[in-house]
């Protein structure tokens, strides 16, 4: 940057050319437009390369296996360690009544916490704050209806074990066609929004994906647990079994299914309502043909892993699923909060609320790095006194 064009910015910090966007932003620590970390730049040691910092925590990789900052990518830092730690307490509140042998109760607690944690989620972060509770409300009660559905319909397929194991025709009853036929159903309740273009966002396709899927396997969980639910308090289960089958039950699997959903259904939004220039973001996985036939395998996979294998390997087998799919979902929620950042302008500055910094107002603070449009809207910037901002140290 010329000292010409350096005066000619007025009282405005110095401006510096990103090596990641190519655009000229202010002398921060961070891009803020494409939140790419400046340090190299101003050594100028920088080569152009692709960014791999998530939108949503600039700390992590955007292929990082991140449970948390991946299914609840809008929740404020400051609240991210409250809902770690309800997933772990209810994860641990889950196994130990399994390990007590009181297996029908831990059935249904595994059944509601990860969705329990979604409406949390959606409710402090408010993300549709002007629209009515159908919004999300309507989304997930989809998934647990159909859930609920789905299970009664199914409490009737012959899809248990034979003496000597399972035959080919349950193997695929169980490991394909119900997988598949589960996919389609959790996907009709958010493509039914796919036309409204107030939800645009490659995010809402997301959100409203992984909604459906959690709130769907946490209805059909406790249909399909019917018969042990009535067999008494204590039924007597194996408590090392019951307790490895209940972590399955309260995490992988709702993981398995929002990954898959939710990279399924931003596939859609991406090619339908993102900006031409955006639809090639995710490369192959953004195109919703492929997405589909990736979430599907996903699904089935863990259907097979499940009809085919021993407890203990298909729990193993089923946490490096749910790793592939917390993968595609994340690839897909950090295209959502960049497609917009080349529009926005810079024509004031603004408090970040997540450092309490001022930045120019964009869609990255120059500070933290944080993604401003992951934050939830009652915590997005408000003008900052001030118009000065800070260089880096």
């Amino acid at each position: 940057m010329t000292e010409e064009n350096r005066a000619a910015s007025g009282p405005s910090p110095g401006l510096i050319t990103c090596n990641q966007c190519g655009n000229e932003v202010p002398r921060m620590e961070f891009c803020i437009r494409c939140g790419n970390p400046l340090s190299d730049e101003y050594n100028a040691e920088s080569s152009q390369q692709q960014r791999t910092r998530f939108a949503a925590a600039p700390e992590e990789s955007a292929n990082a296996i991140a449970l948390y900052s991946t299914l609840f990518p809008q929740l404020p830092r400051t609240q991210m360690g409250s809902f770690r730690i309800a997933l772990i307490v209810g994860t641990a509140i889950v196994v130990g009544l399994a390990l007590l042998g009181f297996f029908p109760v831990a059935l249904v607690a595994a059944a509601v916490l990860v969705p329990l944690l979604m409406v949390l989620y959606l409710w402090v972060v408010d993300i549709y704050e002007d629209e009515p509770v159908w919004v999300y409300g309507g989304t997930m009660a989809w998934g647990a209806i159909s859930g609920i559905a789905v299970g009664f319909f199914l409490r009737g397929l012959p899809i248990g074990s034979s003496i000597g194991g399972p035959k080919v025709e349950t193997i695929l009853l169980a490991g394909v066609a119900v997988p598949l036929l589960e996919c389609a159903v959790m996907l009709i309740g958010p493509l039914l929004l796919l036309s409204q273009k107030r939800f645009n966002d490659v995010l809402d396709g997301a959100t409203f994906g992984a909604a459906s899927a959690v709130s769907f396997s946490g209805a059909h969980l406790i249909v399909q647990s019917l018969p042990v639910l009535t067999a008494g308090l204590r039924p007597g289960t194996e408590p090392i079994t019951s307790a490895v089958q209940i972590l399955s039950l309260a995490v992988l699997q709702p993981v398995i299914a929002a990954g898959a959903i939710g990279a399924i259904a931003a596939a859609f939004w991406l090619r339908h309502n993102a900006p031409v220039r955006d639809r090639q973001a995710l490369g192959m996985v953004g195109s919703p043909i492929v997405a589909l036939i990736l979430g599907a395998l996903l699904l089935v996979a863990a259907g097979l892993i499940k009809s085919l294998l021993p407890l203990i390997p298909a729990t193993l087998l089923l946490a490096v699923v749910a790793a592939a799919a917390l993968i595609l979902l994340r690839r897909a929620i950090h295209v959502g909060l960049l497609q917009e950042s080349r529009e926005i302008a810079v024509d004031r500055s603004i408090e970040c609320p997540n450092c309490g910094r001022v930045t120019p107002e964009h869609t990255f603070c120059g500070n933290c790095g944080v993604a401003l449009r992951a934050l939830p809207k009652q915590r997005r910037p408000k003008r900052a006194g001030a118009t000065q901002v800070e260089k880096p140290r």
